[in-house]
């Protein structure tokens, strides 16, 4: 299994990256702050779970391929991020550590507009739903097809240029998904 995942530049672009599955956080277990950064940050995004092998599929099949939905959270080690920045390194490293993306339990995915929300220690700091994704999902799964082979089980973590920057410890997150709270745990 792998985590297929949408970043965003700022103007919009998006490129695909595969993270590990070592990078999962289930189970609404806590987050704990990483010793190799100052600084974290987050991106709230919406999961979905491949349901079907295959590769490069057309974007009009791409539906076909994903049948349960979930809120997600992706963190980053922004302090390591600049560090290998600075350094000319890609930096994908700043966000594929163990325990950094967190994943709800997934629902059934009939093809409806799904919301959803970050909420930090008591503050709603994100909205957005499923119609909204800078790139749709079908095109997500289209174009990450193209370079790797999509396979049970995987899944698509949707991306969103929205980050929430400075998570400091005992930070409470709550990620709701369709005024449901889906995922709630601290910063330790």
């Amino acid at each position: 299994m792998k985590l297929l995942c949408a970043e965003y530049n700022s103007e919009g672009r998006m490129t695909v990256g595969v993270v590990g599955d070592n990078a999962l956080l289930r189970n609404n277990n806590d987050f704990y702050f990483p010793a190799f950064t100052q600084e974290l940050s987050c991106v709230p995004q919406l999961v979905f779970r491949a349901c079907k092998l295959g590769k490069g599929i057309s974007e009009r099949f791409s539906r076909r391929y994903y049948d349960a939905v979930g809120v997600g959270l992706r963190f980053y080690a922004d302090t390591l991020e600049q560090d290998l920045q600075k350094l000319k390194l890609p930096s994908g490293l700043s966000a594929s550590f163990d325990d950094s993306a967190a994943i709800s339990e997934l629902s059934e995915y009939a093809g409806e507009t799904t919301r959803y929300a970050l909420q930090i220690d008591e503050q709603v700091v994100f909205e957005g739903n499923s119609t909204e994704l800078p790139v749709s999902v079908d095109r997500f799964v289209a174009k990450a097809s193209e370079y790797y082979m999509i396979k049970i089980g995987d899944f698509f973590f949707c991306g969103n240029p929205f980050r929430h920057r400075g998570l400091q410890i005992n930070t409470r997150i709550r990620m709701y998904m369709n005024d449901v709270c889906r995922m709630d745990f601290y910063v330790r």
